[in-house]
């Protein structure tokens, strides 16, 4: 492939026969160009475009306990350590490990508390460059993991700390990313930046242009009009309780309800995912068809921190890098939050075991499939077999294109309980 020797402001391009460009024929070197052209639209996938996720980080503190301790009771915890926390933050962490490029755009602190925040951000590779500082000290939370059901109570601080604002984002080089996630948080800014990718959305070919995620968690009626800038909407479950849906298929039908536009007036309207814990997930697309997918079940629950975000992680993962379908990439949201919640902490997410897909690619007529293998280099069927994979298959007795049918996943082995008991410790030793 093409690399660049960066040397102060020059720049010296490698030819794939390691010869500077610059000693080469004129005749050849435009025919490396052309060959560096055309191998760069077939070799897409090596060099995918990263995801800008947009929100907060914060720290946590962590307490491990054999039993929730009951009202006016003193309890002995098992361990307790300070990690890396939020939403935003999580995703990243999970992106990261199924093998995403990632970016982190939010409000860092300066102060030393926030040390282990930066240090863990950059020790997973989680792109901070843009990110803005601030000298105040961070959000703070208390989570009390009960060690005998797994489950976990979180005391979040709702101090005011500042966030990111339009103006900074409008600073970053948007033709970098892929696919920008935000977190439904202080709507008047959002509102904006999210305008501004629309902004560089128009005029772009379908594929050029960068896909929005909204995550939907609090203040849902100071958030509505966030809706219907993005392509994907993320409801959680607890949210949606609060207002008094009483399952994912109400939150999708309330929420397509309440945008502004009616869906007999053709324009933008958004998919709506809602995970409902063991209960699976439900979505719905742009046309407004439900589809419903079951929750793959862990044989044992360890850890449910973060479970959430590694569902939003796990169905970005599926639609962008994998180019999977809503109902796959919702599917395989369910499997990874399955995994994370059978495991301890987020590291074990880079051990899922993910089945290739095997598809046969969309017919081509008989002049074009010549025409065009003659056409090709030797490097360009290469990338083409083996980067370039279709991901649609032809039914049979049928002309049109229809979303892959991808098959289980290979399924995981729970942690034993000494793996468990090693896995804490570890990760109390690497957290602070």
């Amino acid at each position: 492939m093409w690399n660049s020797l960066l040397f102060s402001e020059t720049s010296i391009e490698i030819s794939p026969n390691n010869f500077p460009i610059s000693t080469l024929k004129p005749s050849k070197l435009f025919e490396i160009q052309q060959r560096k052209q055309t191998m760069s639209h077939l070799c897409a996938p090596s060099v995918m475009k990263a995801v800008l996720c947009v929100g907060c980080t914060e720290v946590a503190y962590v307490t491990n306990v054999e039993r929730f301790p009951e009202k006016g009771s003193r309890v002995q915890c098992q361990s307790a350590f300070m990690q890396r926390n939020g939403r935003t933050s999580n995703v990243c962490t999970a992106l990261r490990l199924l093998g995403a490029r990632v970016e982190l755009f939010g409000m860092l602190s300066r102060l030393g508390t926030f040390r282990m925040v930066l240090d863990d951000l950059r020790r997973r590779d989680i792109v901070i460059s843009n990110c803005s500082w601030t000298d105040e000290s961070p959000k703070f939370s208390t989570i009390i993991r009960e060690r005998r059901t797994g489950t976990c109570t979180v005391v979040r601080c709702t101090k005011a700390f500042p966030y990111v604002t339009a103006r900074e984002f409008e600073k970053l080089d948007l033709s970098l990313y892929g696919w920008v996630h935000f977190e439904a948080r202080s709507a008047r800014e959002t509102v904006l930046m999210m305008r501004r990718v629309l902004d560089h959305n128009n005029g772009l070919a379908q594929e050029d242009r960068i896909v929005v995620s909204l995550l939907v968690y609090d203040a849902l009626e100071d958030n509505l009009d966030l809706l219907s800038l993005c392509d994907y909407v993320l409801f959680g479950r607890q949210l949606a309780l609060e207002v008094g849906w009483s399952s994912a298929h109400v939150a999708c039908e309330q929420l397509n309800s309440a945008l502004r536009t009616p869906r007999s007036i053709r324009t933008r309207r958004p998919c709506i995912i809602c995970p409902w814990g063991k209960q699976g997930a439900v979505c719905m697309d742009a046309q407004g068809n439900f589809y419903e997918l079951p929750a793959h079940t862990p044989k044992r629950i360890v850890d449910r921190m973060g479970d959430g975000e590694c569902f939003t992680a796990g169905f970005i993962y599926a639609t962008f890098v994998r180019r999977r379908g809503l109902s796959g990439a919702v599917d395989f949201a369910n499997l990874v939050a399955s995994h994370k919640i059978a495991s301890v902490g987020f590291d074990d997410i880079a051990n899922l075991q993910i089945s290739p897909q095997k598809l046969e690619p969309p017919p081509v007529e008989d002049s074009e499939r010549s025409s065009e293998s003659e056409d090709l280099t030797n490097e360009q069927r290469t990338c083409r077999k083996y980067l370039n994979r279709p991901f649609y298959t032809l039914e049979p007795h049928n002309s049109s294109i229809h979303e892959a049918v991808v098959g289980p996943e290979p399924e995981s082995e729970p942690m034993s309980e000494d793996t468990v008991k090693a896995a804490w410790e570890r990760l109390s030793k690497t957290a602070y």
